[in-house]
């Protein structure tokens, strides 16, 4: 599933031609996603224009002229296409947008989910914080709130694993599997320890590590593993910079300890038993 560097890579190639768009034209080619797309979709949305699109954990956000927002979930499998050709669609393309920029250059914005995961809905702005996927979302780990004070508050009394607490949505948006498993490892914090057994270092540990590796991801595209790719069709190249996930049975490039891997909520855990205490 795309997280956050890749939906934030998503979105700063989205700005690039939406800011002061019209919306031209809307194809919804198949609505039943991961919850049908309202049919009102298309007369809402046409003769708009949008503003700004950004991020919110691992949903594009795109506000329109009319008090509108214009929310993507990519899902499992989800892709946004930017193409220059409005009359070229692909398998398992099933939402389409022909926008015109200030510049008068017209451009299709596609939605292509193969698992048909995802979701795109359309929504006045004055709900947002009230937006059934919205509305539980935690603090966004690239921002200034994201603190030790603040993981203390919400970790209070609870003996979870840190790896479990990365991948809460309800806490830190945005992190997901890789991601939990490179923070940790560059933290240098078994992804096994209870969370009341963090000390202020260790969470300071982790939240630089956090934003070291959302950031260095961020500016190479993200992670292209299974399905991602940019909106232009090229590869993200944070995969090339992974340290322990996917790795098992290879040498650490810390202490040449072989890498273990296990199931931690359900999910394949990636670390170094010898660098992560």
């Amino acid at each position: 599933m795309p997280e956050l560097p890749e939906v934030e890579t998503v979105c700063l190639a989205l700005s690039q031609i939406l800011i002061n768009s019209k919306v031209i034209n809307i194809n919804i080619l198949r609505k039943d996603l991961r919850w049908k797309i309202k049919k009102k979709i298309k007369s809402d949305l046409e003769e708009d224009f949008f503003k700004k699109p950004y991020r919110r954990g691992k949903y594009i956000l795109i506000p329109t002229l009319r008090e509108n927002i214009l929310l993507i979930h990519l899902g499992m499998s989800g892709q946004i296409k930017i193409r220059e050709n409005k009359n070229h669609l692909s398998k398992h393309d099933h939402f389409r947008m022909i926008i015109k920029t200030s510049e008068k250059k017209i451009f299709s914005v596609i939605y292509n989910d193969p698992r048909r995961f995802g979701f795109i809905d359309l929504f006045n702005k004055k709900d947002i914080k009230n937006h059934f996927l919205l509305k539980n979302i935690g603090v966004e780990p690239l921002g200034e709130n994201f603190t030790i004070e603040y993981i203390q508050k919400r970790i209070c009394k609870r003996s979870a694993c840190i790896k479990n607490i990365l991948m809460d949505q309800s806490i830190i948006a945005g992190i997901g599997n890789i991601y939990a498993s490179e923070i940790l490892f560059k933290a240098k914090i078994n992804p096994l320890r209870s969370v009341n057994g963090l000390n202020q270092n260790d969470l300071q540990q982790i939240i630089n590590a956090t934003k070291y590796i959302l950031k260095n991801s961020i500016s190479v595209g993200g992670t292209s593993i299974r399905n991602h790719l940019q909106p232009d069709g090229k590869l993200g190249y944070f995969a090339q910079k992974l340290q322990v996930y996917g790795k098992t049975k290879q040498k650490c490039s810390e202490c040449n300890n072989l890498i273990t891997s296990m199931i931690i909520g359900g999910r394949s855990t990636f670390f170094c038993n010898t660098c992560q205490k």
